[in-house]
């Protein structure tokens, strides 16, 4: 399938630079013809001489004007082949074309027909030209490895809606012979990595600072250093899935409480105040431990953060074999107040409540 398309492309290409010939010699052609129209009426010949003759006299220098632009605009492609500017035979090939179309355009002023119809013709055929032979000279460039390949036709509205992004697209599927979409793809991603690696320099940049009361030596500091490339190392160190999961367990739904092991604590706010003093958050009542020996565990592993408050979490968490999320809601709890009496929560609710001459009444577990 890909050799027809590419002999497809070769013979549509052949065909095309047939097209270009047959034009650019039918331009040429009436150009000339009209300079040498301009030529037989113009020029203060003697009164006998027949126009055949003068147009024999002056067909020559007529078609040396339009071959000179051709000859002069094919030196110039030759030259820049090579890796030349080929300014002076550019120079030249303009300047002849631009002799014929004002030897046309102002000899047939009178007629402004002809003066159009001529000098147009001289303009189409030099601009067929030197299009014709730029797209040959950047093929053979391209042939010889000197000219970089085509990029993907993203579309004026993707230019549109998205400029930066298509334009680093196109580099990248360029050096890298990407595809449309995929480098779409990776310049999106190329780019947010960027503002996401400028803004955490910004902030490495004035953590490095603040380490140095001397103004001067955090400047060294802050220069010293590749704040990029620290950037780049702090993103390649993050602990993405630790933080989704740290940040996804703050947003789960609060549990329901089982009837069974745990009290009705939105019933018993009084008895709760009376206990813990100012009311703990309802997550943090959820999560203490109804059972004696749960509860224990929790005091003892309590008692030993108060003891070293400086400890890190994880490191805790390793020591006893618990999460990393139970050492916290361990220290919560215990900061609430909760884990200070041996007895466990729903003991001293009761407690509490059979002191008071009423023991509260316990939801009715369904099935």
């Amino acid at each position: 399938m890909k050799l027809t398309a590419t002999l497809g492309d070769r013979a549509h290409g052949r065909a095309a630079e047939h097209a270009a010939w047959i034009f650019y010699v039918i331009a040429a052609l009436g150009s000339t013809i009209g300079q040498i129209w301009v030529g037989v009426q113009t020029p203060p010949w003697p009164d006998g001489l027949d126009w055949r003759w003068r147009a024999l006299f002056v067909g020559p220098f007529a078609a040396v004007i339009d071959l000179g632009g051709v000859v002069t605009a094919a030196f110039a492609d030759w030259r820049q082949r090579l890796g030349e500017a080929a300014y002076g035979w550019r120079v030249l090939s303009a300047g002849s074309v631009t002799v014929g179309v004002a030897i046309n355009v102002i000899g047939h002023h009178d007629v402004p027909y002809l003066a159009v119809v001529f000098g147009g013709l001289g303009v189409f055929a030099y601009s067929v030209w030197l299009m014709h032979s730029a797209a040959r000279r950047r093929d053979a460039l391209r042939a010889a490895g000197k000219l970089a390949d085509t990029g993907p036709v993203y579309g004026i509205a993707q230019w549109w809606r998205e400029p930066a992004v298509t334009r680093r697209a196109r580099s990248l599927a360029l050096a890298h012979r990407l595809p449309l979409y995929e480098s779409l793809d990776a310049a999106r991603q190329q780019l947010r990595d960027e503002k996401r690696r400028a803004a955490l320099a910004t902030h490495v940049e004035t953590l490095i600072r603040s380490r140095h009361d001397d103004p001067v030596r955090a400047d060294i500091a802050a220069t010293t250093l590749d704040l990029e490339a620290v950037a780049a190392a702090l993103t390649a160190q993050a602990d993405v899935p630790g933080w989704a999961r740290v940040i996804g367990a703050d947003l789960l739904p609060p549990a329901q409480p089982d009837g069974d092991s745990e009290p009705d604590v939105e019933r018993e706010p009084a008895a709760l105040r009376a206990l813990c003093g100012p009311m703990p958050p309802a997550d943090v009542l959820r999560r203490v431990p109804q059972d004696h020996a749960s509860y224990d565990r929790w005091r003892q592993l309590w008692a030993e953060l108060k003891a070293d408050p400086h400890i890190e979490p994880a490191e805790f968490a390793q020591r006893h074999g618990i999460s990393l999320r139970q050492v916290q809601w361990i220290r919560r709890t215990g900061m609430s107040g909760l884990l200070d009496s041996p007895l466990t929560l729903i003991d001293r609710i009761v407690q509490l409540a059979g002191s008071n001459g009423h023991v509260p009444q316990r939801p009715a577990s369904t099935s």
